[in-house]
């Protein structure tokens, strides 16, 4: 390996410096700024505020250093760094819920959606870790390419999810707060296995087999990584399948509910399907017709009699089949259609129709 690579493989393995305290000094006070940042983006539910907190966040060093060890065979500092980053991550999330019970933050509202994002990992969080590993590393070893580091701490989520468990924990979501944790370890996961690739590509594979012993010792790193991965991997994959095919019943119960309304207008506020506790939320707005304002009768004469030729409950279970508990949520509205410079009014067009043209 060049003089070049070895160099650069030093500085990455060495990331402290020449005064370790110092470095430890500026990580815990930029960690803590970075988690604050993130928590109060998350309840504030500012995206922007989020991405701010991924920009400061300093554990992306930590876990370059924990590739660039097992790369070289340095299994003491692999175990070292790999601890630190456990015990930070802890802290991190203690201290979140922490300062939710001090300052004695409303239980009664709903989580914000930021807080939610990290909830749901699946196979494409973990394709984008594994990308935005690559490019960090990439960047510690082209340091001509430093322009690319805010992307690729943009790209990987460490901090925002560990903020998410505190807070889920403080809500009493603990089944969300261990989705959100999964979601760190992913990205954790997959930020040391595609960096070990980018050091070994740049020029590093003579160092490591030019000893027997390092070799047997990345060897043995690297299966561990590997193996984390794949179970990793296997709870991510039934997640996205399970949230595919809940999507696919959401789009069939759309359409038939839009079959069942033709030709009244119906918009479908919510659909939400869940098959674990078999339920669904359905919520719709029918469109009565102008003539129905001039009329004194209750909402149920109101509503088109289209409506009542079929039930719409018979209609979901040919798509759910037996056994869902269906809660349906509908709302009446008026709805006209007014040619201006005309004394021309008329029903409204279908609503997706409206759409369409747009």
């Amino acid at each position: 390996m060049k003089k070049a690579k070895v160099s650069t493989a030093r500085e990455i393995l060495k990331f402290e410096g020449r005064d370790p305290p110092s470095y430890w000094n500026r990580f815990a006070m930029l960690l803590a700024l970075s988690i604050t940042i993130a928590t109060m983006g998350l309840l504030r539910n500012s995206g922007a505020v989020v991405i701010a907190a991924m920009l400061i966040a300093p554990l992306m060093t930590p876990i370059l250093g924990i590739a660039a060890a097992m790369v070289i065979g340095r299994i003491d500092r692999v175990l070292k760094l790999f601890f630190t980053v456990i015990f930070v991550a802890l802290i991190c999330v203690a201290l979140v819920w922490v300062a939710m019970l001090i300052t004695n933050f409303p239980r009664g509202i709903s989580i914000p959606n930021e807080v939610y994002a990290r909830t749901d990992p699946g196979i494409e969080d973990l394709v984008v870790a594994l990308a935005a590993g690559v490019a960090g590393a990439f960047v510690q070893v082209n340091k001509s390419e430093l322009s690319l580091l805010p992307g690729a701490a943009i790209g990987v989520s460490l901090v925002p999810p560990l903020s998410a468990a505190g807070i889920l924990l403080s809500f009493g979501e603990f089944r969300d707060a261990y989705e959100a944790c999964l979601l760190f370890f992913t990205n954790l996961n997959a930020i040391v296995l595609s960096a070990c690739a980018v050091y070994i590509s740049s020029g590093a594979i003579p160092s490591v087999l030019a000893k027997g012993k390092r070799w047997a010792r990345f060897s043995a790193s690297f299966a561990i990584t590997i193996i984390f991965l794949a179970i990793v991997t296997f709870q991510l994959g039934h997640a996205t399948v399970h949230r595919f095919q809940e999507a696919r019943v959401e789009q069939e119960l759309a359409w038939r509910v839009k079959a069942w309304a033709n030709p009244i207008s119906v918009e479908i506020i919510r659909l939400d399907v869940n098959p674990k506790s078999k339920t669904v939320d359905l919520w719709i707005i029918i469109d009565l017709p102008l003539g129905a304002q001039h009329e004194v009768a209750s909402v149920a004469d109101l509503i088109p009699k289209e409506l009542a030729k079929e039930s719409l409950l018979d209609e979901l279970q040919k798509t759910l089949g037996k056994g869902f508990f269906v809660v349906i949520r509908y709302q009446t509205r008026i709805a006209g259609q007014a040619a201006l410079g005309t004394a021309i009014i008329t029903d409204a067009p279908d609503v997706d129709k409206i759409n369409e043209e747009q």
